[in-house]
């Protein structure tokens, strides 16, 4: 048998295989160009020379038939300095190539599914086999002209189709008892695909009768019952589609996302782009969410350089590697999101999230329940309040812990987080002591920058004509925006005893923390 009927008989087999064919030699080399040979998962035919070149040619081969590596030339120089360690002194390119294999289909039972299933993959360029033990159903009529239609017992023809990792197995038989016969003979073969049209429950009772049977629970996990993708509808031509979409998808290792790099169903908005929420956002962000900020015009945001509602001063920010920008308009945050970007808008009652039906909800204004925020459960599909002030399960769906200790980041779907004690987080023994609070009501004015290293006493700023003074040495970790008018009492910065060694441009661990809360809620709701 030569090559080519190698070749043949491979693609009329389904098997995966790869050719490598010399496209270029300079000097000595041991084949000439245009040699061939074909390379499967476990067997080599023909020769492109032998040697050291010919084995790393044919792990090159193997490693695009596993998807680690892509097609293309390589490029072997035969020399003692070269890649290859040979003698002959030449130099040798490979094109190495995927031989694409008709995808086949076997479908199991001749029902209403399998007749509309049929037509569509044959559409798509799959080679069809129905089986169907009922003469009446194993009718070629009901099938395309292309397709083979069998009688017989399911497991015992299908324990005869040859079967690779490219082949796919639906089965829509009209018994349990016959599901199992087919999906069993669809794991010994060894099918790439095995997908199995059933409920629930009966995709349970089924998969419990085989694990019975002696097929462990890692095999039985990569059955697709129920089977198909989420697509809608739920006639027979509805789940012929699911069932083709969802082994398309896998046969070409595709996402099943849209194609548009923006999906507004699934859009979160943030109310409050201070560091916390800030977190929040990154996270979600991070995970592939498209979110929105909502802000008031001057938000006292302390820690600036890593909070996105900065923006409502500086047009733009970037918190590690995401960019918020400031939008004027709704219109104006969706070209922003399909940018990729974080828009932040002044809209302090967030009703861009009624104006775009926003999937999610999340209140990290952090008014510590002094304050009704106007947050309310059926503000979007899931609604999280981040701290004190919310009840989980009534006014909002999640509520996730801030307070730091063992409950930080911690989501309860019932109930309320820690009320708040009045007293900021401990650092090297210091709490209140850390705090810059406003003397009295007042515009502020800065006299240092965030990340500056000051001392107990130095003055870092003003409320009017009163100073506000460090009460410890430190970094200033944040600070309220210049110019920003301010009540008594209010937060005005941070100083962090631990000096220099903080990174004040970085995230804070309870911010993350918070996104993580945040993150897991929002997977568990929808």
């Amino acid at each position: 048998m030569n090559l080519f009927e190698d070749v043949s008989e491979m693609v009329a087999d389904g098997k995966p295989a790869a050719m490598l064919t010399v496209v270029d030699k300079e000097g000595s080399a041991p084949r000439d160009v245009g040699t061939r040979m074909v390379v499967t998962e476990e067997s080599e035919h023909g020769t492109i020379g032998g040697g050291t070149v010919e084995s790393l040619a044919v792990d090159e081969a193997r490693a695009v038939l596993a998807g680690e590596a892509e097609p293309g030339v390589r490029t072997y120089e035969l020399d003692p300095d070269g890649n290859t360690g040979m003698v002959c002194g030449g130099k040798m390119d490979v094109f190495v190539d995927r031989l694409e294999v008709r995808p086949r289909l076997y479908i199991a039972g001749g029902g209403h599914i399998s007749q509309e299933l049929a037509p569509l993959a044959d559409r798509l360029g799959y080679e069809i086999t129905v089986v169907d033990d009922r003469e009446e159903y194993a009718d070629p009529d009901l099938f395309p002209d292309t397709a083979d239609v069998l009688h017989g017992n399911y497991g015992d023809v299908l324990a005869d189709l040859p079967m690779t990792a490219e082949t796919a197995v639906a089965v829509a038989t009209r018994s349990g008892t016959f599901d199992q016969q087919a999906v069993g003979a669809a794991l010994d073969g060894g099918a790439g695909y095995v997908g199995l049209v059933a409920s629930d429950r009966k995709a349970e009772r089924v998969l419990d009768s085989l694990a019975d049977d002696g097929y462990s629970r890692a095999a039985l996990a990569r059955v697709r019952a129920p089977v198909g993708l989420d697509l809608g509808g739920g006639s027979p031509p509805d789940i012929a589609l699911s069932i083709l979409a969802e082994i398309h998808r896998d046969r070409h290792d595709a996402t099943g996302d849209s194609e548009n790099g923006l999906d507004l169903d699934d859009l979160v908005v943030v109310r409050g782009g201070g560091d916390l929420g800030s977190g929040v956002v990154y996270r979600l962000h991070a995970a592939g969410y498209p979110v929105v900020v909502t802000e008031v015009g001057e938000p006292t945001v302390v820690r600036r350089a890593v909070a996105f509602g900065t923006v409502m001063y500086e047009d733009s920010v970037t918190v590690e590697g995401v960019t918020g920008r400031r939008a004027e308009s709704v219109d104006e945050a969706v070209t922003i999101l399909e940018a990729g970007d974080v828009p932040v808008i002044e809209d302090p009652d967030a009703t861009v999230a009624e104006e775009l039906d926003a999937a999610v909800v999340v209140d990290a204004i952090m008014a510590k329940g002094k304050t009704d925020t106007g947050t309310r459960r059926g503000d979007a599909d899931v609604v999280i309040g981040l701290g004190p002030g919310f009840e989980a399960g009534e006014d909002v769906d999640a509520v996730v812990e801030t307070d730091r200790g063992h409950e930080l980041g911690r989501v309860f779907y019932e109930g309320t987080a820690s009320a708040y004690d009045g007293t900021p987080g401990e650092r090297r023994g210091y709490t209140t002591e850390r705090v810059l609070r406003a003397p009295a009501a007042g515009q502020w004015e800065t006299a240092v920058e965030i990340g500056d290293v000051v001392s107990a006493g130095a003055v870092v700023g003003s409320v009017g004509d009163r100073p506000v003074r460090a009460e410890i040495d430190g970094l200033v970790r944040g600070l309220v925006h210049d110019g920003v008018s301010v009540s008594e009492g209010a937060k005005l910065g941070d100083v962090d005893p631990r000096g220099a060694a903080v990174d004040h441009e970085k995230i804070s661990d309870k911010a993350l923390s918070l996104g993580g809360g945040v993150l897991e809620a929002v997977l568990r709701l929808r």
